[in-house]
């Protein structure tokens, strides 16, 4: 993620500078004077440009957080069954605790690059839905079983609640129309900076290229936090990673 957005940023500043040193050299450093319709139309659309960009950070950020959140709930959810499992008798109890490790498995090594391309993963699913019958259809012999069964139920729906919130998120992205304004007005405003800005000095070359890199940064940066699951600032499966992990010492 660093060395991207630091090659965007640099290949940004060069083409800017660039640009303004060959308008320079081929025009002089006199800027010409804009209209002041023009000038107020370059303000419009610089404010465009910053408006939009926070509009979609911040929309980006809530569905990131959202999709952290149902993650961590779904697999501290695991855990509490995994957990619960201890009441049953043996065979229940490694069925149960077979089928939840088996169901973590797959939502990092199927359902995960599934989330990225915008749907679930249907083996994942049926594999879900046959542990909760097998729950369901297990027998419990005495009261401290069924004690059991009756909890093991009860967090299998919190699995399937933050489940369905989890894949909700697999089809947040950033809205295309507001993407497009803001990369329309990003690039519009660079142009204008680089073609009437006609720096005179090494400082005025400097802060146009800061200039620049800022405004690269913040395009690549909402392109990045683009989808919750797939963009380069994302959520990945940590939790159930943690929860296999937690699943051993559970269990020893």
């Amino acid at each position: 993620m660093l060395f991207p957005s630091l090659l965007v940023m640099l290949t940004a500043a060069v083409a800017v500078t660039t640009t303004a040193f060959f308008v320079t050299r081929r025009q002089g450093a006199q800027a010409p004077d804009l209209p002041k319709g023009v000038e107020m139309a370059v303000g419009a659309v610089s404010g465009l440009f910053v408006f939009s960009f926070a509009f979609l950070a911040l929309n980006a950020q809530a569905e990131l957080n959202t999709a952290r959140k149902a993650a961590l709930s779904e697999a501290g959810a695991l855990k509490e069954v995994y957990f619960a499992a201890q009441g049953l008798d043996d065979a229940a109890r490694a069925q149960v605790r077979k089928g939840i490790v088996g169901y973590t498995g797959s939502v990092i090594t199927a359902e995960w690059p599934a989330m990225r391309a915008g749907r679930p993963d249907e083996a994942t699913t049926r594999e879900l839905d046959a542990l909760r019958m097998r729950v369901y259809d297990m027998p419990a012999p005495g009261e401290t079983a069924r004690a059991a069964r009756v909890e093991v139920a009860q967090r299998m729906r919190d699995v399937y609640v933050a489940r369905r919130e989890r894949l909700a998120e697999k089809d947040a992205r950033v809205p295309t129309p507001i993407l497009s304004l803001m990369i329309g007005a990003g690039v519009a405003t660079l142009l204008v900076i680089a073609l009437f800005g006609r720096p005179s000095s090494r400082v005025h070359y400097a802060l146009l290229a800061i200039g620049a890199a800022g405004f690269a940064y913040m395009i690549f940066l909402v392109l990045a936090l683009n989808h919750p699951y797939g963009g380069g600032i994302s959520v990945g499966p940590d939790a159930y990673h943690e929860a296999l992990v937690r699943y051993e010492q559970i269990g020893s």
